[in-house]
């Protein structure tokens, strides 16, 4: 068990379960602290399968670890690559709607709702600068903002471009009475280059776009929640637009991402933006507000006490379920 710390998160642990007998498997755990008024976040993902060889899972785990320090988009260390988006509920699951192919991931996303109430007057307790937050009344009416920091957010509206503003002027939806928080538990992209993104939809003082559809806003393609989806997460899709888009018996609409290939491209089409001049001064502004939120070290968005040391524990017994209670401790210092 290795406990140690990335650039977008302090408390990460990778584990090894299993015995020869069998396969071993390499876990990763991604934990957040509780923090204001947002709740701990917890998490466990099986990054790969290693038959026999307990040597080769180490290496395995070591392998990922590495990777995890350093790749712009940490999500791709996960060894599958297929999505399958699952549009079923109306905002009324607390499951975000996508999920990795076979089985193997967990929440990916969170998506946790908060108090409508006192979140509306008090944000900064409730999400973290580049969470996605949003709102929504029963029907399916919704609105999703990224939000900034310092009571700021930036959203896209019909009609209107791309802009920064106050956190009073995300609640144009009436009689919106439910609010969620969308958080990435694994990231899937640096934090500089969604600010970098953000700036450009704001510079380029576009109606919120895509390639195909320049200047042009549509509920089925070009809408708030599809625009935080690419800046945020890096993905092409909106539950809003696909439940609009049903087959015609009704069944909802699924369909499946590639999400490598979806990064790569969302990537291209935001650094095209303001003809890739990039736009120091509103960077410059959106890390402003999340300075202010109390992010001083933004490149770790995450609470936790960073891990200098690695924590390496072995169970006396070959047994899973004992582990807990069995563990001999080395503490191996990097220095």
């Amino acid at each position: 068990m290795n406990f140690f710390s990335a650039w977008w998160n302090n408390n990460l642990i990778l584990f090894i379960s299993g015995h020869g007998n069998s396969a071993y498997w390499v876990n990763l755990i991604v934990y957040e602290m509780p923090h204001k008024k947002m709740e701990e976040i917890f998490d466990m993902f099986c990054v790969d399968v290693v038959n026999w060889d307990l040597n080769r899972a180490k290496s395995r785990a070591r392998e990922v670890e590495t990777s995890l320090k350093s790749v712009n988009h940490p999500i791709c260390c996960m060894p599958y690559r297929g999505w399958e988006v699952s549009y079923c509920d109306d905002y009324s699951s607390l499951l975000f709607p996508v999920k990795y192919g076979g089985g193997y991931g967990k929440e990916e996303v969170k998506r946790i709702e908060v108090d409508f109430n006192s979140a509306r007057w008090n944000p900064d307790a409730y999400f973290k600068p580049l969470d996605i937050a949003m709102i929504c009344r029963e029907g399916g009416m919704v609105h999703v903002c990224i939000y900034l920091g310092n009571n700021k957010i930036c959203h896209a509206l019909s009609g209107n471009q791309v802009r920064i503003e106050d956190w009073g002027n995300f609640f144009i939806l009436s009689g919106a009475n439910k609010m969620l928080r969308y958080h990435p538990v694994i990231a899937f992209k640096r934090t500089d280059e969604i600010v970098k993104h953000i700036a450009n939809c704001v510079e380029g003082q576009e109606t919120y776009y895509s390639p195909r559809k320049k200047n042009t806003f549509s509920i089925n393609d070009n809408n708030c929640e599809n625009f935080t989806n690419r800046c945020v997460l890096g993905l092409d899709f909106s539950q809003l637009a696909e439940t609009k888009k049903e087959k015609k018996d009704g069944t909802p609409r699924k369909r499946e991402l590639n999400i490598e290939e979806q990064l790569n491209k969302t990537k291209r089409d935001l650094d095209a933006l303001n003809n890739y001049n990039t736009p120091w001064s509103k960077i410059n502004e959106i890390n402003g507000y999340r300075r202010a939120s109390g992010y001083e070290n933004f490149d770790i968005n995450r609470d936790g006490i960073r891990m200098e040391e690695r924590i390496e524990v072995q169970p006396k017994s070959s047994i899973f379920g004992d582990m807990v209670s069995q563990y001999n401790i080395w503490i191996k210092y990097k220095n």
